[in-house]
């Protein structure tokens, strides 16, 4: 699948991302492990297993159960092993390879929440991201490997806390499909850290697409500011079909990588994903 579904428009050459990718054969050793809590000895699902800084990253089914190909991978790469709700866990790629086991086990966060007090006696409500009506345009995720991510980044100028989610979606062909929200900040503008306490599920049929999209976030109690990235991410495979959301070309960019660890990547072009938030200041 392609970035960027362009219709025919007069776009100067340089800005046209239509890019076909023709999978080749490829041949390559793959290794298979399992993510366990330590707590409890229980298969940790939908983890995130990745090397850090590059593309190649998967994530681990229900069960904790994953398989990964580290064939191209030196054996001084780092991978990483994460979850949210868990410490993350870092190993050497060659450490893995060698491992006859190959059993990662984290530790659970225990997190304590200070209490959030909205100072405004009336709601003072504001949008991050943008809201795309027109459905002339559409985009989808770059990849569909386990760990790909597609999503807006936004700066927030006053302290926030995240009020509902909203989607324009332009295409799914899918019955019905779940992705996992992850929002990241970072004080630097640099290094990008997921801010959530616990996983945040998105699911919707095609037959809701026709309306926009919306999803209450109220009770996660998510306070967002500064640089902040909101993504979708591919956490289980979806099968066959396709699904892409309403985009306008000129008005911003959207961000994706290929795994979890990957580095972020922008191309021209904001999908409508949007949210809305009320200012505690």
């Amino acid at each position: 699948m392609t970035t960027l579904h362009l219709p025919e428009l007069n776009i100067k050459k340089g800005l046209l991302l239509f890019l076909v990718l023709i999978p080749g054969l490829v041949f390559s050793q793959s290794d298979s492990g399992k993510v366990l809590s330590s707590e409890t000895n229980s298969g940790i699902g939908y983890a995130n297993i990745g090397i850090i800084g590059k593309s190649v990253g998967t994530v681990s089914d229900d069960s904790g159960n994953f398989t990964i190909n580290l064939s191209n991978i030196d054996n001084d790469d780092t991978l990483r092993f994460s979850m949210i709700g868990y410490k993350s866990k870092t190993i050497t790629a060659g450490h893995f390879k060698e491992d006859s086991i190959k059993m990662v086990y984290l530790d659970p966060i225990t997190y304590h929440l200070s209490d959030v007090e909205v100072i405004y006696h009336k709601p003072f409500e504001i949008r991050i991201g943008t809201p795309v009506t027109s459905d002339v345009l559409r985009s989808g995720f770059a990849s569909n490997d386990l760990g790909s991510e597609l999503g807006v980044k936004v700066k927030v100028r006053r302290r926030l806390i995240l009020k509902d989610l909203h989607l324009n979606v332009g295409v799914c062909t899918y019955d019905s499909v779940t992705y996992r929200l992850n929002i990241y900040q970072s004080e630097n503008g640099e290094e990008y850290k997921n801010i959530l306490t616990k996983p945040i599920y998105i699911s919707f049929t095609k037959d809701e697409i026709k309306d926009l999209l919306t999803f209450d976030l109220r009770e996660y109690s998510i306070i967002v500011e500064g640089n902040v990235i909101i993504a979708l991410e591919l956490f289980k495979d979806l099968g066959e079909g396709r699904l892409l959301f309403r985009t306008e070309f000129f008005t911003g960019y959207t961000w994706h990588r290929k795994s979890n660890e990957d580095k972020w990547v922008e191309s021209a072009g904001v999908i409508g994903l949007y949210l809305h938030g009320q200012s505690l200041r």
